[in-house]
């Protein structure tokens, strides 16, 4: 029973301790949505962008705006680091 009680315990410090390294779910999402907003700049800035381009940009740029406000203060150095911790 012993042995029992001490693996669970395990599994529960090892998850504990994954979870912490791991980036924090939000930042990613916004990096994610930064990248999205940067894809679609590009294509405005080709010059082949069609309305529903600017449409989807100006959308991204709002939904941007909403997930990354605890992002906004960060420093760059901070911000280098989660992009590099975040898959992508």
């Amino acid at each position: 029973m012993s042995l029992i009680k001490l693996s669970i315990s395990f599994i529960a410090v090892a998850a504990l301790l994954s979870a912490c390294s791991q980036p924090d779910q939000a930042q990613c999402a916004c990096l994610k949505q930064a990248q999205k907003v940067n894809r679609l700049s590009e294509v405005i800035w080709s010059a082949t962008a069609s309305h529903q381009d600017t449409i989807l940009l100006k959308q991204a740029l709002e939904k941007k705006e909403s997930i990354c406000k605890k992002l906004v203060q960060s420093t760059p150095d901070a911000l280098q680091q989660l992009k590099e911790a975040c898959p992508q």
